[in-house]
């Protein structure tokens, strides 16, 4: 089972070539961001912002803080943050030190399929982003009501500890918070990667709150 311990010594390796590994994913990550719609002055917490591969399409009039567990990493994306608005934080997904309801927007890029706990990191994010907040998250799960194949599952049993799960279901994950699936896209790569726009309701007096896991029109 993945610990913080494991996967801070994990990915301070990874940190060299991790780049040229997730590069495939770039236009993705791109659509991504671009659904939150960011705007001037808009606070954007990156969970797990890793070296920092999403930088590059935030707009430099956002005020961004981002944050990861793994120092090696950090200093690669503090390379990439140029003349952006992108405050460094080392710090653990599960354990967010914000107050409530900080960010207006928030991004969870390959962080709820490396972490031990994906419900809490999810619901932390939560926590975090304010009432009517946009969230996206992008990584890979295993949606399907069958088990995974037998290949995956040998990748799982040997990645899984150290590197990153590819077995786990978004919807299960999502379950455990209060928030709204907005729209749902499969990426592709085998359908096992999948983005997601969330929402976290509003909870004003009145207001009809949505099935959780909706997804819109």
């Amino acid at each position: 089972m993945a610990t913080n311990t494991g996967l801070r010594r994990a990915y301070t390796l990874w940190a060299v070539f991790y780049d040229s590994v997730v590069m495939f994913l770039r236009g993705s990550r791109r659509r991504s961001v671009g659904l939150l719609d960011l705007r001037a002055g808009d606070s954007v917490l990156i969970v797990g912002c890793g070296t920092g591969a999403d930088f590059e399409f935030i707009p430099p009039d956002a005020e961004v803080t981002a944050v990861d567990l793994t120092p090696a990493m950090l200093r690669r994306a503090a390379a990439k943050v140029g003349a952006r608005r992108i405050r460094l934080l080392e710090m653990d997904a599960m354990d967010l030190r914000f107050p409530d309801k900080t960010f207006d927007k928030t991004i969870l890029h390959l962080i709820l399929a490396v972490v031990p706990d994906p419900g809490r990191a999810l619901q932390e994010a939560e926590r975090v982003t304010k009432p009517g907040g946009l969230l996206v998250a992008l990584d890979k799960f295993w949606n399907r009501p069958t088990p995974p194949p037998f290949p995956l599952r040998m990748a799982n049993s040997v990645l899984g500890g150290y590197v990153t799960s590819v077995d786990r279901n978004f919807h299960a994950i999502l379950a455990k918070t209060s928030l709204t699936l907005v729209r749902d896209i499969p990426l592709g790569f085998g359908g096992l990667y999948w983005l997601y726009l969330l929402r976290k309701p509003t909870g004003l007096p009145g207001a009809p709150a949505a099935p959780r896991g909706s997804r819109a029109a």
